[in-house]
């Protein structure tokens, strides 16, 4: 897929551009809001702004050239309500030039279970292999049993890597997963 749009299952998928942080960070936030719920600290999720997602979307947006990275949204009638990033992988202990990474997925949960994410997944993943990735790594909250599903559903396989996010005081475990691109 070059900068233009493709159009499958009744959404657009397309490279992002600066215009969509708002975008962004709407659906980052309303997704951390549901999905983490009773995973992450109440505390925790309540400090959480749309504006702190927004600022966080624009960083990214700004420097994805510098990180290899790249951006898509998904537009379900015009309107921007999900996201991926993708890139090397930020692992000390991978081959950046082998293993990309799924940094990112997130959709806005009015539309979840609907395919979106699926269809979102495997562009992201196809603009890995494009960039001549082998594999692919992602990280989930080794609690949340819904995306570890999805993406188990998917093709990922939890490859024993385990790490700690920092969520307020407290640190919660994430488990990563690999599949083979």
């Amino acid at each position: 897929m070059s900068s233009s749009t493709r159009r499958a299952h009744g959404v657009d998928i397309r490279e992002a551009v600066a215009g969509d942080a708002e975008d962004i960070g709407r659906v980052r936030h309303a997704s951390w809001q549901v999905a983490y719920s009773g995973l992450m600290p109440a505390d925790y999720l309540a400090g959480l702004s749309v504006d702190g997602f927004v600022l966080s979307a624009r960083r990214m947006l700004a420097d994805r050239a510098a990180r290899r990275a790249e951006v898509l949204v998904a537009e379900v009638g015009g309107v921007v309500s999900g996201f991926a990033s993708v890139g090397p992988s930020r692992d000390a202990d991978e081959d950046r030039d082998r293993v990309g990474e799924l940094y990112a997925i997130y959709l806005d949960p009015a539309i979840w279970r609907l395919g979106i994410g699926a269809r979102l997944q495997q562009v992201a993943l196809q603009r890995l292999r494009d960039e001549g990735y082998a594999e692919a790594t992602l990280w989930v909250l080794a609690t949340n049993g819904p995306s570890r599903a999805f993406y188990e559903h998917t093709g990922w396989r939890h490859d024993g890597g385990v790490s700690g996010f920092e969520a307020g005081a407290e640190v919660l475990d994430e488990t990563r997963y690999r599949r083979t691109l």
